[in-house]
């Protein structure tokens, strides 16, 4: 018995939920950007099922001002149908071609047509039932209120409202029994019934949906991302420079390459943890005098980073170059007999035409810096030659 009385006491517990929204105000109250996207996803299906149903009835309203009850109130039904799906008709295709969509303006709308063709659906049907003729027009505007079952709990008694109306006005002046009165009133309560449920169905489906989408946006964000340094990685750099030739406007890049010299002796000489806090000390130089020049900062292997610098041309970059290079240098980070330095290879500004064009550069600055390497590190390779200051440190490396 008590397994039954909790049984059933979940089910009303449901119902109740259902009816009134509470699962939507729960949604609002933990994620308000999930909830603002079911809106904006609910509003544009009831924008969408009006409009169509606009169209139809636009039809409808000719067909009957034509061929319907010749009476003045079926005229007024007919006209105002005409109008209303014409006006709606061109709101939807104004505001959704719109740069901007205003949402809420658009849900105004709907309501507003909805309005109007209740109105219109009952000024037909009183004239077709005072000319002796069954009201039919009646009949599809509850089959069009039930297509378009998505709309709030007060909302969904307003239509529920509407819907008693002319059943009620029907009922009377055709002296109907009690039964009559019943159905309108279960069909009133089915359509209240339909709208929650429908509506709930969409706020688990919509939610569900948004928080699977933010989940995937935030694991595509963490998988171009380097985990030690935050720089973006090798997938990350070449999403972001996709991104770029896209978007077009930009009217040529450079590429920097840099290279932590001996690395891999300052890896066996240290050990791996002193190894990391050096990579994260040269990388914050790195992050430090390039974040006002480009945001496209990539660790791109074990001890290289790279940069991509926009409308920048190549004396600017190599410049650029200097100082990273002097910023380390100035760390005076301590290895063996001297510091740790870091080699730069340079490519020259290039027109920005495709992706094959990040390749390109990615070689010819990986060229330069092999130009470099060979001429005792700690410089610059670019176009072909080193650029070597006159103060240059040595790099470490030997004990």
């Amino acid at each position: 018995m008590d397994r039954l009385s909790d049984f059933l006491k979940q089910k009303a517990d449901n119902i109740i939920a259902v009816i009134t929204a509470r699962y939507e105000r729960d949604a609002q109250t933990e994620d308000p950007n999930a909830f603002r996207s079911l809106q904006e996803h609910l509003i544009r299906k009831n924008v969408g099922r009006a409009a169509v149903f606009a169209a139809v009835t636009l039809i409808m309203g000719i067909l009957e001002l034509v061929f319907g009850v010749s009476s003045a109130l079926c005229n007024v039904g007919s006209v105002m149908m005409i109008l209303s799906s014409l006006l709606f008709c061109w709101l939807c295709a104004k505001t959704v071609t719109a740069r901007h969509h205003d949402h809420a303006l658009m849900r105004l709308f709907t309501l507003l047509y909805w309005l109007f063709f209740t109105l219109c659906v009952i000024l037909i049907s009183v004239s077709e039932q005072q000319n002796g003729a069954f009201p039919y027009t009646f009949l599809i505007y509850i089959a069009a209120v039930f297509s378009v079952p998505v709309v709030s709990l007060y909302e969904s008694f307003v239509f529920a409202g509407v819907l008693l109306i002319y059943p009620v006005y029907y009922g009377i002046s055709e002296s109907k029994d009690m039964m009559f009165f019943v159905s309108a009133a279960a069909v009133t309560v089915s359509y209240i019934w339909i709208a929650a449920v429908v509506r709930c169905c969409y706020a688990n489906i919509r939610i569900g949906e948004y928080r699977l989408e933010q989940t995937e946006e935030r694991c595509t964000q963490i998988s171009r991302k380097d985990t030690m340094t935050g720089l973006l990685n090798k997938t990350g750099l070449s999403a972001k420079f996709s991104d770029l030739s896209e978007a077009g406007g930009i009217r040529t890049i450079s590429v920097v390459l840099i290279d932590i010299d001996n690395f891999r002796a300052y890896n066996h000489l240290y050990g791996y943890d002193a190894s990391d806090s050096c990579l994260y000390r040269v990388c914050n130089c790195i992050k430090i005098i390039a974040k006002p020049y480009t945001e496209l900062i990539s660790r791109f292997g074990g001890d290289d980073f790279v940069l991509i610098l926009e409308n920048t041309t190549g004396v600017q970059a190599v410049k650029l170059a200097e100082q990273l290079r002097q910023s380390v240098e100035t760390m005076a980070q301590p290895f063996g007999n001297g510091i740790v330095t870091v080699s730069i290879g340079v490519s020259g500004d290039a027109p920005l035409k495709s992706k094959e064009t990040y390749s390109e550069l990615l070689n010819e600055a990986d060229d330069q810096l092999i130009i470099a390497k060979n001429s005792g590190k700690n410089c610059i390779g670019f176009k072909g030659r080193p650029f070597i200051h006159e103060d240059r440190k040595a790099a470490g490396g030997s004990v």
